[in-house]
């Protein structure tokens, strides 16, 4: 029965183990930067537009980045699987027509450039906010300047009305300490 009870013990242990260490073991530290670059689109009045707080027409968004430090759990368990790309609709009119808007997004780091794919949201044409998070997986990892670059495409369909592309895109520069 001891015997028993002490392999349980050891089992549990090593499972707590694996799991403490393994987070720390994949990203080689305990912190990771986290960069966190937001922006919003528009597509109610027929073609898309980007904006935020910071954006302007000539394709660079100056203050809407921010790089922070995080413990390896806090990304692996909270920050990670949430996505790279995260959307809210803060005022979308499924009534006044449908889009499809594609936003593709090319990171350039100081030794490499990283395609880090697309994300396609169908719905109702209006105002969305999206929120990139950039990490280790993303290869967030040296200190330097980074450039993100953001592409959107749109296929919006006004309700009495013909389909109309529309494009547009940013880039934004940011740097991890």
């Amino acid at each position: 029965m001891k015997r028993n009870m002490l392999a349980v013990v050891v089992i549990v242990v090593i499972v707590a183990a694996a799991i403490l260490l393994t987070p720390v073991a994949l990203a080689g530290a305990v912190t990771v930067p986290v960069a966190q670059i937001a922006f919003s689109e528009d597509t109610a009045g027929g073609s898309v537009s980007l904006g935020g707080g910071c954006y302007n027409p000539n394709m660079v968004v100056q203050c809407n980045s921010t790089t922070s430090s995080v413990t390896v759990y806090q990304y692996y368990f909270s920050t990670r699987p949430g996505g790279v790309l995260r959307s809210t609709d803060t005022k979308v009119n499924s009534t006044a027509g449908s889009t499809n808007v594609t936003i593709s997004m090319i990171l350039t780091t100081p030794s490499q450039t990283v395609n880090l794919g697309n994300m396609t949201i169908t719905g109702g044409v209006g105002n969305r906010t999206h929120t990139v998070y950039l990490s280790i997986d993303q290869n967030l990892r040296a200190s330097g300047t980074y450039k993100l670059t953001v592409t959107v495409d749109a296929s919006i369909l006004l309700t009495g009305s013909k389909v109309a592309k529309s494009a547009t895109g940013f880039e934004t520069t940011f740097k991890v300490p």
